[in-house]
């Protein structure tokens, strides 16, 4: 009789756990599902094709979009987009072509230094290997400068940003303009990357007081 009350007493202690972890798994559950639809990776968009490529060719737009990818020389790439939208009719083993509504980005070095840029509107063109940003287009490196540009262009799977259509960026030495900018890898600092204004490049200095 003891030991009929001790099983008694023990499911009931089993169904109250199982009362409680199968709702946490549940919600865990919903928060998988929900993180992965909203993430589309630019460098797997084959892979995801038929995840992500049924739910833009289903919504005429996707809200709170963000992509991730690792280029060829270990920098962190990620974007988001308030709003992204297919500008095509996509299929499932073709590159992908996205409309991006108030973009921006981050390339994260190995040497923990980041480069930050944002634009009013943007492409993903896995075609042409490219991330095209436009309108007013800010370019923040963590040295203290801060550049503007009417077009960007970021490769998606190696390091390299090009900024065109004529530059000023304000920092540290003052004003620079220059007819464009790049960020590429750093020949001499392993992980750190290298930031050059060129073409007509002027610089006016402005002493600290």
């Amino acid at each position: 009789m003891a030991r009929a009350r001790r099983y008694s007493s023990m499911g009931a202690q089993v169904l109250r756990l199982a009362r409680l972890v199968l709702p946490l798994g549940a919600v865990a559950l919903l928060s998988t599902v929900f993180l992965f639809s909203r993430s589309i990776d630019p460098q797997r968009a084959i892979e995801l094709a038929d995840i992500d490529v049924v739910e833009l060719t289903r919504e005429p737009r996707i809200g709170a979009a963000r992509f991730a990818a690792m280029t060829q020389d270990d920098t962190a790439l990620t974007i988001t987009a308030q709003t992204v939208r297919s500008a095509q009719e996509l299929q499932q083993d073709s590159p992908i072509f996205l409309t991006l509504e108030h973009p921006a980005g981050i390339l994260q070095f190995p040497s923990d230094r980041s480069v930050n840029f944002r634009g009013d509107t943007g492409q993903i063109d896995q075609a042409d290997d490219l991330l095209r940003l436009e309108g007013d287009v800010e370019l923040k490196p963590p040295d203290g400068y801060i550049a503007q540009m009417p077009l960007l262009r970021a490769a998606l799977s190696k390091t390299h940003i090009q900024g065109f259509g004529g530059i000023t960026a304000h920092g540290p030495p003052g004003e620079i303009s220059a007819d464009y900018v790049e960020v590429i890898p750093s020949p001499a600092d392993a992980g750190g990357y290298l930031l050059a204004f060129r073409g007509n490049v002027r610089l006016l200095y402005l002493p600290e007081e």
